[in-house]
């Protein structure tokens, strides 16, 4: 009877481990979902376009005070793993460089300032017109939230006037220079 009693507390504490360990499994695999999820731009917080704009205006006085004063915002939301999103960037900013209208140029990150000056530096860029504004996930979700998208895209394109009203929202990258001049067609149909 002893021996019985022994294979049955060697059973249970067998298959209690198996399920502890199972257990553990899922919830590693859901947290590393959920930050993959994240990463890949689907996470969203539950910001409203509101709270965004007011974050967005509270981080650009702190990033550069004088672009408040602009009548137009431009805003390209680009991130680290769109390889699309960072081979526009020169070519924006040459264009940008060329136009004579009252526009804030800016490109917004979910990245920290050290990773996106990284992306940058690696690429070699000299980007003198756009400032950049990072750590931006709230702004980022408030615009997919008012857009109402279940996730993030990259990139996404804003105009703004100085109002926080929406003139122009769209997604997707210009591909080569010669698509990057849609760009400015839509800079200088603004009055």
């Amino acid at each position: 009877m002893k021996w019985f009693i022994y294979i049955a507390l060697f059973i249970s504490v067998g298959a209690n481990s198996y399920f502890i360990y199972d257990e553990i499994q899922v919830k590693q695999n859901e947290e590393f979902g959920r930050l993959m999820n994240r990463a890949m731009g689907g996470e969203l917080s539950k910001t409203t376009w509101k709270q965004g704009l007011k974050l967005f205006t509270e981080k650009l006085k702190i990033n550069n005070k004088a672009l408040l004063n602009k009548k137009y915002f431009y805003i390209n939301i680009w991130t680290s793993w769109c390889a699309p999103c960072i081979k526009e960037m020169p070519w924006l900013d040459s264009i940008a460089g060329k136009l004579k209208k009252d526009v804030a140029y800016v490109f917004v990150s979910d990245l920290t300032d050290k990773a996106a000056e990284n992306c940058i530096k690696n690429k070699k860029y000299d980007l003198k017109n756009f400032v950049f504004i990072n750590d931006m996930n709230d702004f980022i979700s408030s615009i997919c939230n008012e857009q109402k998208l279940k996730s993030r895209s990259y990139p996404m394109v804003l105009i703004l006037d100085n109002k926080g009203k929406l003139l122009h929202y769209s997604i997707g990258a210009y591909e080569n220079i010669k698509e990057a001049a849609e760009f400015e067609e839509m800079i200088n149909k603004l009055e």
